[in-house]
């Protein structure tokens, strides 16, 4: 209901009203100092004796050496196969990745439908139900997603990847590739109806979605301002993809043509022998029989040369705050460093924990009431610092811009320091799945992570002191510098507070 907020608000401050005349002025003073006294407890820090009650592992107790996967490569019928091998219980898991690049700019946010339809749609051989029916007979798992890897963890070497995922047993390796082959090769985009049923039902999980992750719609607008990998999610999964599919649906009638068009086009650039890498997580048993399957499907593929396209992104700080019915706020502020001059460097996981634990939960969600406040920095150049289910803005983005303070004044004894490296490393060596780890080795690969590259960083997040966080000031400094925010959240507060931005829109147009 339009409005319903502020008449709730309403409600409430005429509530408070009604009780803060019922309190006696003794009454009234007993609350102000209960309420001061909580906010000094929540200031105040734990001794050294509370703290020492804690128990803590010793940097002595952590093994020292990155965890690897180790990667085979070899070609299949002129087609790379990478292959990580180990253990997974006869079960094979594969994904073909297509690069993305061989699209124009406008095509991009098509390759994300594209995933979305395709499994859905009906094909040359099967009803959509049957083929439905047929995943879950001979597959664990298919789906078909758009994804990007970044070489050398520089934005500006982005590798844009439509990727098809599958996993079977391996005496059903067979039918996964005829499946899949069915799929992406005859699938019927045509069908107009079907096509329209499967849109509609996409924007409406899209619009159902929009409204509860306010947090990634926002860190994604944000990262668009200034990252070739934010542009591609932004134009494949956030804002802008968001108003490009509710457009298609609100107009299919008359724009079914160019949408099948299109989807069409973007199917027949993609999947051709040329444009494709495969990978593969097994064991070594069962590679033979799974390049076998390989070789014959890429042997019915296209085999145009795939050209490739340059896409120039227009980047600037657009500081926008997104108008919802939401009661709270998401507030997104960062960069990357690695365009302001600095580098990747290990301890920065290190300060991470620091930043997150510490200063910002203790000021953004401790004092300031927020369900959470927290920061990130990525070895390719990315960081920001954000706010989950946030009463408040911009007294937020002061809470961001005292970093620089709060790490010039860190202080921190070797046991202290201990339990942040100890909370950073555990975080670095969750458990992982086969097929996480196949994952990991290919993204690895293909992002040219090497295992000495890694074991720098564990070295340096094992080393890290005091005076390295303090170090770090001015690089914090620069980042906030730049004052590129996005806020998702409450109509009413955003524009009490409009001064901060240059743009505010509904997110409904």
């Amino acid at each position: 209901k339009p409005g319903l907020e502020g008449e709730s608000k309403k409600m409430v401050e005429k509530e408070l009203k009604a009780f803060k005349k019922s309190l006696s002025k003794e009454e009234a003073e007993a609350l102000i100092k209960e309420t001061n006294e909580l906010i000094e407890y929540q200031k105040r820090e734990d001794t050294p004796e509370a703290l020492a009650t804690i128990p803590l592992l010793d940097l002595k107790d952590i093994n020292p050496d990155v965890e690897w996967y180790d990667i085979g490569k070899k070609s299949v019928n002129d087609v790379p196969l990478l292959h990580h091998d180990t253990f997974t219980n006869n079960v094979v898991y594969t994904e073909f990745l297509y690069n993305a690049q061989v699209l124009p700019v406008e095509l991009i946010p098509y390759a994300a439908i594209l995933a979305e339809v395709m499994g859905s749609m009906n094909t040359e051989n099967y009803a959509y139900g049957d083929l439905d029916n047929a995943l879950n007979l001979h597959m664990g798992g298919f789906r078909t997603y758009v994804d990007y890897y970044l070489k050398d963890r520089n934005d500006d070497n982005l590798l844009p990847k439509f990727i098809v995922s599958g996993k079977s047993m391996n005496n059903k390796v067979d039918k996964m590739f005829e499946l899949i082959e069915e799929i992406t090769k005859n699938s019927k985009y045509a069908d107009a109806d079907r096509l329209k049923s499967v849109l509609t039902r996409h924007q409406s999980r899209l619009d159902a979605n929009i409204k509860r992750n306010g947090l990634g719609y926002a860190r994604t607008r944000m990262y668009s301002y200034f990252n070739n990998s934010g542009m591609f999610d932004e134009l494949t999964s956030g804002v802008e993809y968001y108003w490009f599919v509710t457009d298609l649906v609100q107009n299919y009638d008359t724009k079914s043509e160019v949408i099948v068009k299109n989807l069409t086009k973007t199917a027949s650039l993609l999947f051709a022998k040329e444009n494709m890498i495969a990978a593969v997580t097994c064991s070594k048993d069962d590679l033979a029989s799974y390049s076998a399957e390989l070789k014959n499907f890429t042997t019915k593929l296209p085999a145009t040369k795939a050209e490739m396209q340059e896409w120039k992104f227009d980047f600037s700080n657009k500081n926008e705050g997104m108008l919802t019915a939401s009661k709270v706020q998401y507030v997104l502020q960062g960069y990357n460093f690695k365009k302001l001059g600095y580098e990747w460097d290990g301890k920065m996981y290190v300060m991470n924990q620091i930043i997150s634990r510490d200063w910002l939960t203790n000021q953004v969600r401790v004092i300031g009431g927020a369900y959470g406040g927290f920061s990130n920095f990525s070895s390719t150049g990315s960081a920001y610092f954000g706010s989950y289910r946030d009463p408040n803005l911009e007294k937020t983005l002061e809470n961001f811009d005292g970093t620089p303070g709060y790490l010039e004044n860190f202080e921190a004894d070797e046991k202290t320091m201990t339990r942040y490296i100890i909370g950073t490393i555990a975080r670095m060596d969750r458990p992982r799945t086969p097929s996480q780890k196949g994952d990991s080795a290919v993204r690895r690969y293909l992002e040219n992570t090497t295992k000495e590259g890694l074991q720098k960083d564990r070295k340096a997040v094992l080393s890290t002191t005091a005076e390295d966080i303090k170090k770090m000031k001015k690089m914090i400094e620069d980042i906030l510098a730049q004052e590129a925010f996005c806020v998702y959240g409450n109509e009413e507060k955003i524009e009490s507070q409009k001064k901060l931005f240059k743009k505010t829109f509904h997110l409904s147009k």
